[in-house]
């Protein structure tokens, strides 16, 4: 080794010509990759200055190279950092790994620790452990209580919080961020939904006195983390967890927020229980999702720590499915009506030939009265639904769904998919595929969804997979989709909402499809309300 190092010291233009040599020979693969369709894969960093180059538009990146490599292509991260996976909008590969194929793909891992906020729960709980959680869910959401108690809860909100902070900002003549109007509102909602109990975080007074409630931030502020943890190499955020620095240290916050407001309705809920079982309370028990899940009965062996942990990942699970759902959809679809005032006209001609269930008193003296419709008055509201299915093909809540290979396979495209690959499903890009939606696939058409006699349409899960595919499908898909109608149609019937001009809204990135700059608008009263 002596030998060599003065050697090369000697004739430093051995040395030279050899870094030459690679320079060229990494130059020349470079260049043959930028031929080929999709990202280019460069020697050592891999696909990772894709990424870069595309931070502000990472989703529309991947949807034109997916486009380009025929719905789907290999991502390789750089050397040594475990970033590669499959990426596919390919309908056949989702009805294959999530349905038909199902067995072969578990959630994995890694996606376990990159997204374990939610800890072991339903979201990202995998074999034995999914079966067991699962049934018990899907007995919860099927409770004919827990459904009524989740509509009800709906409309109330609606009537109690939204409609009178509209009217206030109305009377105001003031811009509102509109995306944190549906933060505060759908926080509302899941909140009295999972634990019986009203933050009031768009009330007039809280909405005025300062930010969102620390729970509905820190539900945000995790799914930001959980994307950078699938961009970066795993190495990179767990030594950011480990010194405690970055989006890492927000995540262990939002986390401890979490855990605080979470674990506190526990013990409230479990001092209700006791009360009631020593004679000094007149009521136990409750429809709200804590309570049926506390009184499912608890599997042997399994100890108070335990018990607890389990009730606190389900109801974190499902704030953040359920408020991220609505969040995301609402903001989506007022900027939609915001361009598309032809859509905005037919919802509106549609909800004025229906009977509102409540009414609300405007704020201002002799301003009248607002409506409210709850889910069954919407039932005939078939364009509203239309529209809400439109805005979310475009604008999906979760853009992305991933699984892991548990085995070897084959997908229906002849793409080879080793054991432990990493398949990303770009939700996102699916609804913006000619080859799936057509030639008009860009374009906001509710038609589309609507049957020559006027009823809503049905398009598989495979192609629409937007609550999910297969065994995994979202168990909350029609209350979602009622919460979102409920609260479009009485913003519709009531009020105007118009973009401020000049600002820009654009996707962020995000496992949640949020805004990057939010959306500002006014509110104005219609005048026919």
């Amino acid at each position: 080794m002596g030998a060599l190092r003065s050697f090369l010291l000697s004739y430093p233009e051995f040395l030279l010509a050899a870094l030459c040599f690679l320079s060229l020979a990494a130059l020349r693969r470079g260049v043959r990759a930028r031929r080929q369709p999709g990202p280019v894969r460069w020697p050592v960093v891999g696909m990772l200055p894709f990424v870069l180059g595309n931070l502000g538009r990472l989703l529309d990146a991947t949807t034109d190279a997916l486009r380009e490599c025929g719905l789907t292509f290999a991502f390789r991260g750089p050397w040594l950092s475990r970033a590669d996976f499959l990426v596919t909008c390919d309908p056949a590969a989702v009805q294959h790994c999530l349905a038909s194929s199902h067995a072969r793909y578990d959630k994995g891992r890694d996606f376990a620790e990159m997204f374990d906020v939610v800890g072991d729960g339903l979201l990202v709980a995998d074999a034995a452990s999914w079966a067991r959680q699962r049934h018990v869910a899907a007995a919860v959401f099927g409770d004919p209580a827990f459904r009524a108690l989740v509509l009800s809860t709906m409309a109330r909100q609606t009537a109690r919080l939204l409609v009178p902070f509209l009217d206030h900002a109305a009377a105001a003549d003031c811009v509102v961020e509109i995306e944190d109007v549906f933060m505060r509102y759908a926080l509302d909602v899941s909140y009295a939904s999972a634990f019986g109990a009203d933050v009031d975080a768009l009330s007039v007074a809280a909405a005025a006195s300062g930010p969102v409630p620390p729970i509905g931030q820190a539900t945000r502020v995790a799914s930001e983390a959980a994307l950078l943890r699938h961009i970066v190499p795993a190495w990179w955020w767990r030594l950011l967890r480990w010194l405690n620095v970055g989006a890492e240290r927000r995540l262990a916050e939002a986390k401890a927020v979490l855990d605080e407001f979470v674990y506190r309705e526990i013990a409230n809920r479990k001092s209700t229980l006791a009360a009631v079982a020593t004679g000094n309370e007149g009521q136990g028990g409750g429809s709200d999702l804590l309570s049926l899940y506390m009184a499912w009965p608890r599997e042997p062996g399994v100890t108070d720590r335990q018990r607890d942990q389990f009730l606190r990942d389900s109801a974190v699970g499902y704030m953040f499915a359920a408020k991220d759902l609505i969040v995301a959809a609402l903001t989506w679809l007022f900027y939609i009506l915001c361009t598309h005032p032809h859509v905005e006209a037919r919802i509106l001609d549609e909800l004025r030939s229906l009977r509102p269930t409540a009414t609300v008193a405007a704020a201002t003296t002799g301003a009248g009265e607002h409506a409210v419709f709850d889910a069954d008055a919407l039932q005939p509201a078939s364009y509203l639904h239309a529209a809400v299915l439109e805005t979310l093909r475009l604008f999906p809540p979760a853009p992305f769904e991933e699984k892991e290979a548990v085995a070897a396979d084959v997908l229906p495209d002849g793409t080879e998919v080793a054991k432990g690959t990493r398949v990303i499903f770009c939700i996102y890009a699916m609804g913006r595929m000619e080859e799936i939606w057509g030639n008009d696939c860009h374009q906001f058409r509710p038609e589309r969804w609507l049957s020559d006699n006027g009823r809503v349409r049905h398009e598989p899960s495979h192609k629409f997979a937007v609550f999910n595919c297969g065994p995994r499908s979202c168990l909350g898909k029609n209350l979602g989709l009622s919460n979102i109608k409920i609260a479009a149609a009485a913003i519709l019937y009531n009020f105007q909402v118009e973009l401020v001009d000049s600002h820009v809204v654009k996707p962020q990135n995000s496992v949640v499809l949020h805004t990057k700059n939010g959306m500002r608008v006014r509110i104005k009263r219609r005048k026919t309300a």
